[in-house]
């Protein structure tokens, strides 16, 4: 285990990760990360796939056992996903658009 390291919160609210802790936690340029508020002073920094490993073993966020909810945590996930510029649109967002089936068989 990385030992604990002092950083600060930079200009536009941005927080550097020394770098080892980038490699403990498995972290390279360009992750993506989903970052929630625990408590006042206690973040939790995650990957999309640790937090779908987290609640496919049914694991409470390791921070604070209390706060974990699993609901807030797809929903999160999901709407990270859905912002993400190569995901398709909605479904309904789908309906005018042309179909590619052919109609029924004679």
């Amino acid at each position: 285990m990385v030992q604990p390291t002092r950083t600060k919160v930079g200009p536009r609210g941005r927080v550097t990760v020394p770098v080892a802790l980038q490699r403990a936690a498995g972290l390279t340029e360009g992750d993506e990360v989903i970052i929630t508020a625990v408590r006042p002073g206690v973040v939790i920094v995650e990957t999309p796939q640790a937090i779908k490993d987290r609640i496919r073993a049914g694991n409470p966020a390791a921070a604070d056992t209390d706060a974990f909810d699993a609901v807030a945590d797809i929903r999160a996930l999901r709407d990270s996903e859905r912002d993400r510029p190569d995901h398709l649109s909605s479904p309904n967002d789908l309906k005018d658009q042309p179909s590619s089936r052919a109609g029924p068989h004679r």
